[in-house]
């Protein structure tokens, strides 16, 4: 776990969530992008050093976005055991993780009940699987500034759909053993 650097918040957070919209590559727009992200996200600055990020939120956000899909898709386990075409197989290769599928499918949390989110998720969309995923990570984390930087770093329209979504009767360490997995399957690597 490392640290991430109040003064960094610019770097760390993705660009829609920047004033602009953009990268702030000046010094000083990296400043005003601070003090932005600050206003918006005011549990940041509540303790006096901020949290550490887990492993799987150090990687590079392709590849953070990437657990996060194989998060989702393993709380779906039991669905996915449903897919058994070549079409199907690629499909999900394709639009949420490569080379995962028959692993999950394989792994004992296959046979138990899939994660009620509360809505209907289609489980070859991208963006609601990266979506879902976010949700159990933000309910595996009781710290509301870690929470804060799990949303900075990725895309704000991600962050915006996650809370579309719930997490059922889903235990808190349930929900971390799943983050755990996926981090494992993915093997820090982006797509």
């Amino acid at each position: 776990m490392r640290r991430v650097p109040l003064l960094a918040l610019a770097r760390w957070a993705h660009h829609s969530w920047l004033p602009r919209g953009e990268r702030a590559h000046s010094e000083r727009a990296q400043a005003d992008a601070n003090a932005s992200l600050l206003v918006l996200m005011p549990q940041l600055m509540v303790e006096r050093t901020m949290p550490h990020v887990p492993a799987f939120a150090t990687l590079p956000r392709p590849a953070c976005a990437k657990v996060m899909r194989i998060t989702a898709a393993i709380a779906q386990a039991h669905t996915l055991r449903k897919v058994v075409s070549a079409s199907a197989r690629e499909m999900f290769a394709s639009q949420v993780a490569p080379h995962v599928l028959r692993a999950i499918q394989s792994s004992a949390l296959a046979d138990a009940a899939d994660v009620d989110v509360g809505a209907m998720l289609n489980v070859f969309d991208r963006a609601d699987m990266t979506a879902v995923g976010l949700r159990l990570a933000l309910h595996a984390h009781d710290d509301p500034a870690l929470r804060a930087l799990l949303q900075l770093r990725l895309p704000r329209a991600v962050a915006q759909r996650a809370w579309r979504y719930g997490t059922g009767d889903l235990g808190a360490h349930t929900a971390s053993r799943l983050l755990e997995a996926a981090y494992a399957l993915a093997g820090g690597r982006s797509c």
